[in-house]
């Protein structure tokens, strides 16, 4: 079976997107924002949506690559949609097995059954570094 999903990430996965003009830059810390699109893929029937997440900052050279914590994020998405899956990524090697379990499985419970985990032992140096 084939699954859809909305990978969001920030205002773009090119690095210089956020310079495309109808690029909402300024929106990238409203929560309404990510409300929005959700509830846009809850419509269009796709099955899930995810966000990534990294334990580091990017080059502010590279353009405003920033976004909401994903946890927390998922927690608005939750009482925002209905139906959709919410996916996050949660670092095995930042995060302690019982927090990590004890967050995703907290928002499996907020959302009605919805939540799934993206496990990543992450893969920058920067992330180590932090």
């Amino acid at each position: 079976m084939l699954h859809l999903n909305l990978f969001i990430f920030g205002c773009g996965h090119h690095r210089a997107a956020w310079r495309h003009p109808g690029s909402p830059v300024e929106r990238l810390g409203d929560i309404r924002y990510y409300e929005e699109l959700a509830r846009t893929a809850e419509r269009g029937k796709l099955d899930a949506v995810f966000f990534a997440d990294g334990q580091s900052v990017d080059n502010i050279g590279d353009g405003p690559r920033w976004y909401l914590e994903p946890l927390t994020t998922m927690a608005a998405l939750a009482r925002a949609t209905e139906r959709i899956g919410l996916i996050s990524t949660v670092s095995s090697t930042f995060s302690t097995p019982f927090h990590a379990a004890r967050m995703v499985a907290s928002l499996d419970h907020i959302s009605g059954g919805r939540m799934g985990w993206n496990v990543v032992t992450s893969m920058f140096d920067a992330e180590a570094r932090n």
